[in-house]
């Protein structure tokens, strides 16, 4: 009668188990940290594009000027489409700012939760000197200041936090 000396070699059942409950832990802490990196990159998502949103502002206030000189572009933005400029409709300066004023609102509204936009002008009266021919004129360079100032609600940790992006420039 032979005997064999065989050492078994291998993993048990209890080896196998241990080592999947520590892999299935480090998979919940990958889970983890991915779930507040969507969070983060979305807070950072609405954060450039309340920024965009006040630099496309800026850019119509200062293809306006002489409607930033009559104020036109103080307030708060709404969130609805009402002045129509096109070439079959003419418009003032006054109508072009609110028409920009609208497409505006209408964007923060579109682009952010429960977003709001508001210009503050310190305007001075209109200077002497401008130059109208028709349709168009010549206005100097707005020599006020004005605050744009963008708001929403960003998710967090703590629930719905209110954001605010604000500019203070001189168009």
């Amino acid at each position: 009668m032979k005997l064999y000396n065989k050492k078994l070699s291998g993993f048990s059942l209890i080896e196998v188990l241990i080592a999947i409950v520590i892999f299935s832990f480090g998979l919940l802490g990958i889970a983890g940290i991915m779930a507040v990196s969507i969070r983060n990159n979305h807070n950072g998502y609405l954060r450039s594009q309340a920024i965009l949103l006040n630099n496309n502002v800026i850019a119509s206030m200062r293809a306006n000027v002489t409607g930033l000189w009559l104020g036109a572009y103080n307030g708060e933005a709404p969130n609805s489409i009402s002045t129509q400029c096109n070439q079959s409709s003419h418009c003032d300066y006054t109508s072009l700012a609110n028409y920009d004023m609208e497409h505006w609102g209408a964007l923060i509204d579109q682009l952010l939760p429960n977003g709001t936009g508001i210009i503050d002008c310190e305007t001075l009266e209109m200077p002497a000197g401008i130059i109208s021919s028709g349709l168009w004129q010549a206005s100097p360079p707005f020599s006020g200041i004005c605050n744009i100032t963008v708001g929403w609600n960003e998710s967090n940790e703590q629930g719905s936090i209110p954001q605010t992006v604000s500019f203070v420039i001189q168009p």
